[in-house]
């Protein structure tokens, strides 16, 4: 709408015309106007009379579509202002978000301070699995383990039933900046034995089920490539061990990194990372000794010992990794799903320590239980596909070695083994059919030979070591409900050869059996938050 004033001054002549108009008779009684008069009257008033259409007009012009275009744009002016101080306020919320917000949720639990120097993570895993075991022939057929003195032996035909592998929680950020990182993480154990008082013995019921401390840490980068880490942490010798549970192929890691994987210790370990390479060296309390399950061979089980209690005289382990292409958080998992990019890593890694860890020795001999390991590895992955093989080679010289559980809750009997080898091998492929399945397939074999076998005390004989091999083959499938976090997995088993004691493994459900075609069926939920 156009000003006021300016129509008030577009209609002045128009007043006056109308004035001059309403005073002419009075003018008329004083003077008789002539001719010309008249006719330049009648002239102006027609001057007028078009002067007023022409306003007219325009006046219509500006209140129709003139009058309506320029509200128009004042409005989309205003509504454009509107919406810029929506978008300047959203961003303002959004970076809010990213750097002040102390407490959410991003692929995890987290709070946080305002600046970011103090962060703790979250979270934790729950696997829920059923599992079986089936060997043929009846009990009365199988007279090797028809005296179970080792409580790893079950002359069971059939034995299954539900179970909870890993019931994690872990809690991991940094402090007073990137530069020191910290770790916590603990699980629920699932375990077979019972609690005993002291004499006289008493049964106080399981222990399943007790938080046994796996991983506390504290990490410092020194600088842009060198780190130092500090207290109980998984040992760098087997990428398959390396790699968390959560993040697995198979529902189980195998039997042989299960036994001749070193495991976790106490200890303080130098890592070099840059690009392409790996390396890592640590010094610690040694290996967890599982390499013949029952027996063992060297004897430390330093997981949250106390100083004191530690045999071991020294250990030190170390691994080197050779990035040959994709990135290295590809390789914190041992799948890869469609759409990820080609990666190949090749590792090596080597364990060596010495210790007297039971009184068996002649403490004047100067003998002492020695471990020394190699494992090599190779892994690709080709966005769909995997494939994974390790060789891995345990020398041992067991002058002090024990059987677990061998006196009925008594002090083990250590005895001089003198020395053994072991070696494995670890063969494994998968491929996505959809982004929400993955077929997989494993093969293991592993052998554990000692000089002398009659060095084993007579009554455990005819079940450590009876059968030296291990030969399993798996296949199964993943169903990605949500990626890793929440992940149904089945899979069957088969021995290809008896099993000996000593291979004895409860969480991949591989019994002792004196038959090759023992049958394994396992399931499992997985849920990570």
């Amino acid at each position: 709408m156009p000003p006021k004033s300016f129509i008030s001054r577009r209609f002045v002549p128009l007043q006056l015309t109308v004035a001059v108009l309403c005073c002419a008779p009075l003018f008329a009684q004083e003077v008789a106007p002539s001719a010309d008069d008249v006719r330049a009257l009648m002239q102006r008033v027609n001057e007028l009379e078009k002067s007023n259409t022409s306003l007219l007009n325009e006046v219509a012009d500006l209140k129709s579509a003139p009058g309506e275009e320029w509200l128009t744009e004042q409005r989309a002016a205003e509504i454009r202002a509107i919406v810029q101080d929506v978008l300047a306020d959203s961003m303002t919320r959004n970076n809010l978000q990213d750097a002040g917000l102390t407490a959410g949720w991003d692929n995890g639990f987290f709070l946080k301070s305002p600046d970011g120097r103090f962060t703790l993570n979250v979270g934790g895993m729950v696997q829920a699995r059923w599992m079986g075991s089936y060997v043929s022939g009846s009990n009365s057929d199988r007279s090797g383990i028809t005296e179970p003195t080792v409580w790893a032996l079950n002359n069971t035909q059939t034995v299954y039933g539900f179970d909870l592998a890993q019931t994690q929680l872990w809690f991991q950020g940094n402090l007073f900046g990137p530069d020191l990182e910290y770790k916590i993480k603990g699980n629920f154990e699932s375990v077979d034995q019972w609690g005993i008082s002291g004499a006289p013995f008493q049964n106080t019921g399981t222990n399943s089920g007790d938080f046994m401390l796996l991983d506390a840490y504290v990490r410092w980068h020194l600088m842009e490539e060198w780190s130092l880490r500090v207290g109980q942490f998984k040992l760098p010798f087997m990428r398959e061990t390396l790699v968390e549970d959560q993040n697995q192929l198979a529902l189980e890691r195998s039997a042989i990194s299960q036994h001749y994987g070193v495991g976790r210790s106490q200890g303080i370990e130098l890592t070099y990372m840059d690009t392409d390479f790996r390396w890592s060296l640590a010094f610690s309390d040694g290996g967890e000794d599982n390499v013949a399950g029952q027996m063992q061979f060297f004897g430390s089980q330093p997981l949250n010992s106390p100083w004191d209690q530690i045999a071991t005289k020294f250990a030190f382990t170390s691994r080197l990794d050779w990035k040959l292409a994709g990135a290295w958080n590809q390789f914190t998992r041992m799948t890869s799903p469609i759409g990820d990019e080609y990666a190949l890593l090749a590792g090596f890694g080597t364990h060596w320590q010495k210790g007297e860890p039971d009184s068996g020795a002649n403490p004047n001999s100067g003998e002492a239980n020695k471990w020394l390991a190699f494992t090599t590895d190779l892994s690709a992955m080709y966005g769909g596909a995997t494939l994974f093989g390790s060789f891995t080679y345990v020398y041992g010289s067991s002058a002090s070695a024990t059987v677990i559980g061998s006196d009925n809750f008594g002090a083990s009997v250590p005895f001089d083994l003198g020395r053994s080898t072991s070696w494995g091998v670890v063969l494994q492929g998968s491929y996505y059919i959809d982004p929400k399945w993955e077929l997989y397939a494993r093969w293991e074999y592993g052998l554990t030979n000692v000089d002398d076998p009659s060095a084993i005390p007579t009554k455990y004989q005819n079940q450590i070591l009876k059968f030296n091999h291990l030969s399993l083959v798996t296949m199964g499938a993943n169903w990605y409900l949500d990626g890793e976090d929440v992940k149904v997995s089945f899979d069957f088993g088969i021995t290809t050869t008896p099993t000996d004691a000593s291979w004895y493994t409860p969480t991949a459900a591989l019994r002792a059996a004196d038959r090759a075609d023992e049958m394994i069926f396992r399931t499992q939920l997985q849920l990570v938050f």
